[in-house]
């Protein structure tokens, strides 16, 4: 489907185009079981459904809704901009599940529908681009997720003006483009100018405002201005103070922010007690988002584990890699980073036949869900490589050490130059 898309492009007309890769989709799409396409054929309750699937995060049942849709779609004027969303919402629903080979066809046939039928220059088009560009982020393609976010970041500019919100949003999407690529400098641009945007826009304790200083303290951390970084996280759990209560979820962002500012510095006392009460936080709501909760529970683990405190860091490891895969299934990325710290920490301890077995597990899992050429791949196989070496396997080493090589070259290539 991708072939398909990439070479007819450029030789036929993108109304031909559309017609001959729809055609592609939904065949692919009336293979599917008859129970993922029972219900309604009505276009807009499966709409619903999938939206409401996604808001409970439940990507894999937003992704039948939209398909369920696309079938009955089938009948639909190329130019019915509901194929748009239907296309948009695919892609977004496949990505967030982790599906990302899936979701890149569904972009471009977003992309292909909206621009046809709005133009170039319309806002649902600048809303796909901006999905797109998290897309290419995740993925590690850097230059293809600057264009994107550049390019919808013009068509805000054009129609909203310079001082939209949604400029702003735009601004901090390039800002955490640039913080991935290791471009701090750039990344702290992006993200004053959207701070500045925020608080023209909004009140100065607006909680969307606490998140444009969370951005900014983080662009700081990474280019070493600790006591600016530092003083803004204050300013920024402040708001959030003023909004929700100091004991209260809402001030949990602040929190992590601030125990991995002072786990930078090796204040491991401070970040331990902040990462404790963001976990506090986080566990307690019923039905609390299990990811959410991993999340605090590897930042607390990696804290114990450079205090030492080994046996603490692996039972909270163990839960947030047992919490992942219920959320997401055995083969998500997401389960691969909490098998990366199992893995850590089994080396330190010296179990190093464990280590390497998780080290085979996260690594096969990304290959299978990136992709071979992913950099995120690049940390696993050194790890990978220096655990062998450590076992006398260097010559094992050395061809995961060519492989990290090679991502890492393709990366330079592809980076653009900002």
């Amino acid at each position: 489907m991708i072939s398909l898309f990439r070479t007819e492009a450029h030789a036929r007309s993108p109304a031909s185009v559309f017609a001959s890769v729809f055609a592609s989709v939904l065949a692919g799409v009336l293979l599917l079981p008859a129970a993922a396409l029972a219900g309604s054929a009505d276009v807009e309750n499966h709409m619903g459904s999938a939206v409401a699937a996604q808001l409970n995060g439940d990507f894999d049942g937003a992704s039948a809704s939209f398909e369920a849709a696309l079938k009955a779609a089938k009948d639909f004027n190329p130019g019915d901009p509901r194929l748009g969303d239907i296309f948009h919402g695919l892609a977004v629903a496949k990505r967030s599940a982790g599906k990302l080979k899936d979701a890149e066809p569904y972009f471009k046939l977003a992309l292909l529908v909206r621009e046809q039928g709005l133009g170039r220059m319309h806002l649902d088009v600048a809303a796909t681009l901006t999905e797109f560009a998290e897309y290419h982020r995740m993925r590690g393609q850097s230059s293809e997720a600057v264009e994107a976010a550049r390019r919808s970041l013009s068509i805000r500019e054009t129609l909203l003006g310079t001082e939209h919100m949604a400029v702003a949003a735009s601004q901090g999407q390039l800002a955490n483009i640039f913080m991935d690529g290791g471009d701090y400098q750039a990344a702290v641009g992006h993200a004053e100018r959207s701070l500045d945007l925020m608080e023209q826009a909004l009140n100065p304790d607006h909680p969307s405002v606490a998140q444009a200083i969370d951005r900014l303290a983080k662009a700081y951390r990474f280019t070493g201005r600790y006591g600016e970084a530092e003083a803004l996280l204050q300013r920024a759990l402040e708001i959030r103070e003023k909004a929700s209560g100091r004991y209260s979820l809402g001030v949990v962002p602040s929190l992590d922010s601030l125990a991995a500012l002072y786990l930078d510095q090796n204040r491991l006392g401070e970040a331990a007690a902040y990462f404790e009460e963001a976990l506090a936080f986080r566990a307690e709501p019923p039905g609390a988002p299990l990811p959410e909760v991993a999340e605090s529970l590897d930042n607390l683990a990696g804290v114990y584990r450079a205090q030492g405190r080994f046996d603490q860091a692996r039972k909270l490891f163990g839960e947030s890699l047992a919490l992942r895969r219920k959320a997401f299934g055995e083969a998500h990325p997401g389960v691969a980073v909490s098998l990366d710290q199992l893995s850590r920490l089994s080396h330190q301890e010296g179990r190093l036949q464990e280590a390497e077995s998780l080290l085979q597990q996260a690594l096969a899992i990304r290959e299978r869900a990136l992709g071979e050429g992913h950099p995120d791949l690049v940390q696993n196989l050194e790890s990978y490589a220096a655990l062998l070496r450590e076992t006398g396997r260097a010559n094992d080493a050395l061809r995961l050490e060519a492989r990290a090589r090679a991502i890492r070259t393709s990366q330079e290539a592809r980076r653009p130059a900002w």
